[in-house]
């Protein structure tokens, strides 16, 4: 069984404490024990942590709880996870930690980056949430990683993030997103992300100890360990795919990879009512909307990049994915067919 770590739960707690909204009876309704939530030991179950969040931004004032969160987490909030950030020795490093480790903090958001000439683009890609809860989930983590630069600012001040965009609809209280000035925001983009400038990647973060990074490094490892092992095996092969995202993986390499038989891995996603097929498609479905909308590549490019031998496969497989061609996603902006 998935479950998540329920880390920030109590600050969210003492956010709608501070802001006046009962949560007695919501959690009384859950059976969720308010202890439970400043216990970086507790788990829950997706479903439940979907349920108690929509139930909270019924609430008008809780609409941009996404933002009120994220703006208070520092880095301390992070235990572990922050302190390993602060010694990271440059940009670079942090974004190679964030990409492995974010999901002891924020599991279904995963990391990955592309660059221009003069940027780094760093997009997060939410595997799970939709609608309200994704624009939560996005708003909390945007406001977090921002206090992260701001607290570098310090250390290094030509730190900055250079543009901010997100793949939602301007909410209505977009005038929340002042917090974020002077940075440019743009609304509907194909994914959510940040750009920094490439000049900035690899200078150095002053007061860096490589000693107390590798310790919390190896904490969040530990960390890591102890999630996965709760996790489905559809969960553990989604983020072994992670890791490979411009070819196409066979049964064997992602059952090498879990240190399982491939019998097995077959036998144990059977038992979860989905396979390997069916989730590397998922994933592979994903990888071909960001290499046509993000990254700008051509279908024969994003063929080649899926591990596609046959250009004709792959628009048959984009089309059963999207319910529309390759050539008339792009043209229309990604918004053709039904997810």
């Amino acid at each position: 069984m998935q479950y998540l770590p329920v880390y920030y739960l109590g600050h969210l707690i003492d956010v709608l404490n501070e802001q006046g909204i009962p949560i007695d009876t919501w959690l009384a309704q859950n059976n969720i024990d308010e202890a439970k939530l400043y216990s970086s030991n507790s788990k829950i179950v997706p479903e439940e942590f979907d349920r108690l969040l929509t139930q909270i931004l019924q609430h008008k004032q809780t609409q941009h709880l996404g933002l009120t969160i994220g703006r208070k987490l520092q880095i301390a909030h992070h235990g572990t996870f922050g302190l390993a950030i602060l010694n990271c020795e440059n940009l670079s490093q942090i974004i190679e930690f964030f990409k492995q480790y974010l999901q002891i903090r924020i599991p279904f958001i995963e990391i990955n980056t592309i660059q221009n000439k003069t940027q780094l683009i760093v997009l997060a890609r939410d595997t799970h949430w939709q609608g309200q809860l994704h624009r939560f989930v996005i708003e909390a983590v945007t406001g977090a990683i921002f206090n992260i630069f701001v607290a570098l600012q310090q250390r290094v001040p030509d730190f900055s993030i250079e543009r901010l965009f997100f793949d939602y609809k301007q909410p209505d209280y977009v005038d929340k997103y002042q917090v974020f000035k002077p940075i440019p925001t743009q609304f509907e983009h194909s994914y959510c992300g940040i750009a920094v400038n490439l000049t900035m990647l690899n200078k150095a973060i002053p007061g860096a100890d490589k000693l107390s990074y590798l310790q919390a490094k190896q904490a969040c490892q530990q960390e890591l360990d102890k999630l996965l092992q709760y996790a489905s095996y559809a969960g553990k092969v989604q983020q072994a795919l992670m890791q490979y995202q411009n070819t196409r993986p066979q049964l064997e390499q992602i059952a090498g990879d879990l240190k399982v038989s491939t019998r097995s891995l077959h036998r144990y996603l059977k038992e979860e009512n989905t396979s390997f097929k069916a989730l590397l498609d998922e994933h592979q479905a994903l990888i071909a909307k960001e290499c046509l909308l993000v990254y700008g590549y051509s279908v024969t490019q994003t063929a080649s990049a899926l591990g596609f031998v046959d250009v004709a496969n792959f628009r048959r497989a984009f089309k059963r994915w999207y319910q529309c061609t390759p050539t008339e996603y792009v043209d229309k902006g990604g918004v053709c067919g039904a997810e």
